[in-house]
């Protein structure tokens, strides 16, 4: 943890009680916990977003952004970062732990979509105007993407008047680097409207730990019977668009796939939508 982080979470802890959790009040103790360290210059709280936390009756998450001029090394610079603060009544916590799997519940804790992300760039199944909107941050050789992302390929293809579906690209490096160029590979077949070939992705077996983009891109080559080259894959606008995507996810504080939002809200179960199929669907 880099000392920037240090400091935050030293001023964050700094207080654990409110008079009342109103988002003003949320601000004020922030900016309070936050000014009580020489080392940092609050320039901006802002709220943005509250969600209750359904399996945790009476609490609330509050996504807050704050920008700071800090304080490092002997030199000072313009930060901008996003943490969670959990409330419950009068009460402020920087974290909550669940005791029996020692996690964090900011892990659970997802932005909410905006419009924005319905575009035709990341369209992929479904008519644009349908009743429900579905919106996945999947890596192509995640095991459980590879489970639950075919499942909403089916759903809108199927149901195209309930569901569309659009696809964002999050390919997680560090588990299966060979989910890089696949991704870069999807986009270019999807601009080619070969979105048959990208649903066979997602039923063909990879070597995940290639690292070598030329030998994925051949084992791609082989097993679907394509001619992709690393020269088409790494268009510019290919690569850009996998970047954008990669940078809402953070944006977002996406922290694994498939990440499902419906309605523009994050689907921890990812099912949702399955409440929505018609009775006779095999997918309930």
């Amino acid at each position: 943890m880099s000392l920037m982080l240090r400091l935050l979470s030293v001023s964050l802890a700094s207080g654990l009680v409110l008079s009342a959790a109103t988002e003003k009040e949320i601000i004020k103790f922030v900016e309070k916990g936050l000014s009580n360290n020489p080392d940092l210059k609050v320039l901006d709280v802002k709220i943005l977003e509250k969600q209750s936390l359904p399996w945790l009756e009476g609490w609330e998450a509050f996504i807050v952004q704050f920008t700071l001029k800090v304080k490092e090394l002997g030199r000072e610079k313009k930060v901008t970062n996003t943490d969670i603060l959990f409330s419950k009544g009068r009460y402020v916590a920087p974290d909550l732990l669940d005791v029996k799997t020692n996690r964090s519940m900011k892990d659970r804790i997802i932005r909410s979509l905006d419009s924005s992300y319905y575009d035709e760039r990341h369209h992929i199944f479904g008519n644009r105007d349908a009743k429900h909107k579905l919106v996945v941050f999947s890596d192509p050789l995640c095991p459980f993407c590879r489970e639950v992302v075919p499942k909403l390929f089916k759903a809108a293809k199927e149901h195209p008047d309930l569901f569309a579906l659009y696809y964002y690209h999050l390919p997680i490096a560090s588990l299966h680097p060979a989910s890089v160029p696949l991704a870069k590979a999807i986009i270019y077949l999807k601009e080619q409207g070969k979105k048959d070939l990208i649903e066979k992705i997602y039923q063909t077996d990879f070597n995940y730990e290639e690292k070598d983009e030329q030998k994925v891109l051949d084992e791609l080559n082989k097993k679907l019977g394509l001619h992709l080259t690393k020269e088409e894959i790494n268009r510019p606008e290919i690569v850009r668009e996998l970047r954008e995507d990669m940078a809402k996810a953070r944006s977002l504080m996406i922290k694994g796939t498939p990440t499902l939002f419906f309605d523009g809200k994050y689907d921890m179960r990812r099912e949702k939508y399955k409440k929505y199929l018609p009775k006779e669907s095999g997918e309930r």
